[in-house]
């Protein structure tokens, strides 16, 4: 059994949750953190975890107001930042949710330097950060996607925009000689499996994959490939070097998903 400190921002949701549990299973003591510790369709889920009564501390905290994430990272060896503004607060004295969360993320950087135990920063990232578009400006793809691979910003969709240029504030860190941690970001894309909370927070996870069982063209759409399109490879060669090996395959992930959407109702 692992015995240190985790912190886990933007614990309710649907990867958090999931990370909180392993963690949990492995004996660490996680500091989890929420918007709103009243909100008990997003607390109780974690509450109820194994281990959770006994090694589970759950802060309120908000990415528009970073200070309030400092107690959560005091003492803890690895940070995750899960933890992302999705809706824009006019009242606020940012622009939007990207300056919010660079903002955010370097205020959060400040903290972790602080508390003098920390020793990671793990940022769940998105996809969309990533991109085979040429950043040159030029017209074309790049034949392969890898770690090397930034979405330009100033892109039509903003979210993509948003998300590459987060990732690339938090990776400057480590540009730092007087870094006192490394920062490490990982971009997710589309999530299968079964779920370890009572609801679904991503509206394309689950529903998208077992969209084609139900007949959801609101969901299955998306699935849909037009034409032969462009062709780009996943260059992952740095993940399997590490020594990365998938633990579940496709057939076991999408019945995980069957059985995640039976018990949510869409099935």
């Amino acid at each position: 059994m692992v015995s240190c400190r985790v912190c886990v921002t933007g614990a309710s949701g649907y990867i958090a949750t999931c990370l909180v549990k392993k963690l949990l299973e492995r004996g660490c003591i996680v500091h989890g953190t929420l918007r709103n510790l009243g909100d008990e369709k997003k607390a109780a889920p974690l509450r109820e975890l194994p281990g959770a009564a006994e090694r589970l501390v759950l802060f309120e905290a908000d990415m528009y107001d970073a200070d309030t994430f400092e107690p959560a990272i005091a003492g803890c060896e690895f940070v995750f930042l899960l933890a992302t503004p999705f809706q824009h607060e006019p009242s606020s004295k940012y622009k939007n949710t990207a300056e919010a969360a660079v903002d955010a993320m370097r205020i959060i950087l400040k903290q972790c330097e602080r508390s003098k135990t920390v020793k990671r920063v793990i940022h769940t990232a998105s996809v969309t950060a990533a991109s085979p578009l040429r950043e040159d400006g030029g017209e074309g793809y790049k034949d392969f996607i890898n770690e090397s691979c930034w979405t330009p910003l100033g892109q039509s969709h903003p979210y993509s925009s948003d998300m590459s240029a987060i990732n690339q504030a938090l990776l400057r860190y480590n540009e730092s000689e007087s870094r006192a941690f490394e920062v490490v970001t990982l971009a997710c894309a589309l999530v299968g499996g079964d779920a370890d909370t009572t609801r679904l927070y991503h509206l394309l996870s689950v529903p998208a994959i077992v969209a084609p069982l139900i007949g959801q063209e609101s969901y299955h759409g998306g699935l849909k490939v037009v034409g032969e399109g462009v062709r780009v490879g996943a260059d992952t060669n740095k993940l399997t070097d590490l020594g990365f090996r998938y633990k579940y395959g496709v057939e076991e992930t999408l019945e995980g998903s069957v059985e995640c959407a039976k018990r949510m109702g869409l099935l």
